[in-house]
């Protein structure tokens, strides 16, 4: 295993753990899974559910921010060597998780109103920027914040291995990889849960806790 699929393991981790916290805490959004988040606001739309609308529209719009800022410091930095880049990105996005971790305790429960709003949007814009260093790391075929099509290329890779209609009849490495992160995902989500289960305020920290 190399530095970068450790990177990327790390990343998927703090993905799932945030994903969980913010949809049990968040009122039902994402802060990493954009497709979830799109098919939610269309759902309250279609509903008139106009409060449940804007807090999906402010996870996507956060993600998005995060995105650009991500983009922007990566960019400043041109002459740079890969690995400082990356490293202010990351550092960047730790921040606003850190932000997270210290209002949460500081607001009243349940949390609505503006105050939620910042929340979604700051994780949501730490995801983003996730996202971004994702890109930056560049591994073939691997994401840490979207599984969908990650799933496909598993399912693809183990089919071709079994039917034996590939180059070689065995699991190609870039599918073992493949199958790491999203287990990573997995795993972060699971630790997640069972955080919400022992004492929720510690589950804001899981995320915050890998970046360190």
């Amino acid at each position: 295993m190399t530095a970068a699929d450790g990177i990327t393991g790390a990343l998927a981790i703090a993905s799932g753990s945030a994903d969980v916290f913010a949809f049990l805490k968040f009122h039902d959004v994402f802060t990493s899974a954009m497709t979830g988040n799109t098919a939610l606001l269309g759902m309250a739309l279609g509903q008139g559910h106009i409060l449940e609308a804007t807090r999906s529209l402010a996870a996507l719009l956060g993600f998005a921010a995060g995105s650009v800022l991500g983009t922007v410091i990566h960019d400043a930095s041109a002459t740079a060597p890969v690995r400082s880049r990356l490293r202010r990105v990351i550092g960047v996005e730790a921040l606003c998780l850190a932000l997270v971790a210290v209002l949460w305790p500081l607001i009243a429960h349940p949390v609505y109103g503006m105050q939620l709003f910042v929340l979604i949007v700051v994780a949501s814009a730490a995801m983003g920027m996730q996202s971004v260093a994702a890109r930056v790391i560049d591994l073939p075929g691997i994401t840490t914040v979207v599984f969908t099509t990650t799933l496909t290329m598993i399912t693809m890779g183990l089919t071709r291995a079994v039917s034996h209609k590939g180059v070689s009849p065995a699991v190609k490495p870039i599918t073992w990889r493949q199958i790491t992160v999203m287990s990573c995902y997995l795993a972060g989500a699971i630790v997640s849960g069972g955080l919400s289960m022992i004492h929720p305020d510690f589950m804001v920290l899981a995320a915050v806790r890998i970046r360190a």
